[in-house]
C-alpha cells in the first residue's frame, strides 16, 4: 500500500477538523450550557432535565393576574421530589421524554433546545407537541402537562384563587417519601 499523496493527507486532515468541529458542537448543543439556579437542588433529575422542567413549569404556569408563578412555587422541585418517589421504570421513562423534549423544538421550526426558548416559543412547542401525529410526542407533553398542574394546584398558595379552603384536616401529614427527600435536600444543602 503506498502513502497518501501530500493532496489527500491535506484533505483527510481538513476533513477530521471540520468533522472534530461539528461533532464538539453537536455535542455541546445536547449536552452543555446547564447550571442550577440559587437554592435549587436535585435528587431524581441531573442538571440538564432540571432546566427544562423549570421552563415547561415557567410556560405552563407562569403566574399573572395576582396568580403566583410556578417558579415562584418551586413546582419544578416538586416535580423533582415526586419523580424521586416513584418507581424506576416510570421515572426513567419521564426523564427521557425531558431529554427529547429539551431537542424537539427544531421539528417544529424553532432553533435551539426548549430550555433556552423564549416562552411564546415553548408554548408554541409545547401545543404543537399535543397535537403531533407522532404519539410519543403526545404522550411526553401531556405527561409533562399534567404533572405540573398537578403539582401547582396542589400548592396552598394557589387554592385562594380556585376557591378551594383547604383540606379539613388542619394538621398536614406529608407522605413518608417527602419526607425523606426533605431530609435529603437538607443534608445536600448543607454538604
Amino acid at each position: 500500500m503506498s502513502e497518501p499523496s501530500r493532496r489527500r493527507f491535506l484533505q483527510l486532515g481538513i476533513g477530521g477538523v471540520v468533522l472534530l468541529a461539528v461533532g464538539g458542537s453537536a455535542f455541546r448543543w445536547v449536552k452543555g450550557g446547564y447550571r442550577l439556579t440559587p437554592g435549587d437542588r436535585v435528587l431524581a433529575l441531573s442538571v440538564k432535565q432540571l432546566a427544562v422542567v423549570r421552563a415547561v413549569v415557567d410556560t405552563l404556569a407562569p403566574g399573572a393576574d395576582g396568580w403566583p408563578s410556578g417558579l415562584e412555587l418551586g413546582i419544578h422541585r416538586e416535580i423533582d421530589q415526586q419523580i424521586w418517589a416513584i418507581d424506576e421504570p416510570t421515572a426513567s421513562d419521564l426523564k427521557s421524554g425531558l431529554e427529547l423534549l429539551e431537542h424537539v423544538p427544531p421539528i417544529f421550526g424553532h432553533l435551539g433546545r426548549f430550555s433556552g426558548l423564549d416562552r411564546a416559543a415553548r408554548q408554541d412547542v409545547f401545543d404543537r407537541m399535543l397535537c403531533s401525529r407522532f404519539d410519543v410526542l403526545v404522550q411526553i407533553a401531556v405527561a409533562m402537562k399534567q404533572l405540573t398542574l398537578l403539582c401547582y394546584y396542589a400548592s396552598d398558595k394557589v387554592w385562594p384563587f380556585i376557591g378551594y379552603d383547604g383540606p379539613w384536616i388542619q394538621q398536614p401529614k406529608p407522605p413518608e417519601s417527602a419526607q425523606r427527600y426533605a431530609e435529603l435536600v437538607r443534608k445536600a444543602a448543607g454538604s
